[in-house]
């Protein structure tokens, strides 16, 4: 059955969630080298990648194979699963969810590292940190519509119903369940380094809240753990552990790595 599957991935790579995936494409190894990813490039001929382009003056999206654009309606990432036998496509929408898969599909065939734990508790103490982990950006973008008048633009938030007390009140609350993922992790981070329990080096987890982390620096100037003082000091030592994996600065310190447009720096910010 896996050798009729042909999958492919439509990723904006300058996206928040889409750094989820890619993160864990270049540390699996099913992807060799940031140059492959900026060219669509994999080491499976089962996994191909048609990058996404956004068209600032429009906010439309173009494809490098405009022959086989994302499904209507999806957002980025989406992972199409095509099946030739059948000839049934089938689709993964959420970056969370489209990570388990491909470590289910990928992980005992294409070497690397692993990046999800094989204990059933390790791997439901993962989804526990990936889940505390969404629930803090979720905060986070609330914030973010409420701090930021082009956000509440972009949200469709009234400028007249914006609120400082709702703002603050979504960023604490991201804080908290940031506190949540240094508690859940701490034995891993302290026996591995890493967030995901169960393996030797960053796992799924990781890949979700690092990018989450950087994406958050590109566009509005935040390290949302700086907030936390000392009690996020773990989690600001485990980024920057995060920052020296070996693809890191070819693929994250490039002169032109977010755009422009949407670096709006933490000026931005009015609470």
């Amino acid at each position: 059955m896996a050798s009729e599957l042909q999958h492919t991935l439509w990723l904006w790579l300058e996206g928040f969630f889409p750094r989820r995936v890619w993160y864990y494409l270049l540390t699996k190894g099913l992807v060799t080298s940031p140059a492959d990813l900026l060219e669509g490039k994999t080491a499976n001929p089962s996994l191909r990648i048609n990058r996404m382009h956004m068209d600032m003056s429009t906010g439309g999206w173009t494809f490098d194979d405009p022959s086989n654009p994302a499904p209507q309606g999806a957002s980025t990432p989406c992972l199409g699963i095509h099946n030739t036998a059948t000839g049934e496509t089938r689709y993964i929408y959420e970056s969370a969810s489209i990570l388990v898969y491909l470590e289910t599909v990928y992980g005992n065939t294409q070497g690397g590292p692993s990046d999800m734990p094989q204990d059933p508790l390790d791997v439901a103490t993962m989804n526990d940190i990936i889940g505390i982990t969404n629930l803090a950006m979720l905060d986070s973008g609330y914030y973010m519509r409420h701090a930021v008048p082009v956000m509440s633009a972009w949200s469709g938030l009234a400028n007249e119903d914006r609120s400082r007390a709702a703002a603050l009140n979504a960023r604490a609350g991201m804080a908290k369940s940031l506190g949540k993922v240094q508690a859940w992790a701490a034995k891993s981070l302290q026996t591995t380094g890493w967030l995901t329990p169960g393996i030797g080096g960053p796992g799924l987890a990781d890949f979700c809240l690092a990018a989450a982390r950087r994406y958050l620096e590109l566009t509005f100037g935040w390290d949302i753990f700086e907030g936390g003082g000392e009690e996020l000091k773990e989690l600001a030592a485990w980024y920057e552990r995060f920052k020296g994996l070996d693809w890191w600065e070819a693929a994250e310190e490039r002169t032109i790595v977010h755009p422009a447009q949407l670096r709006l720096g933490k000026e931005c910010r009015e609470f």
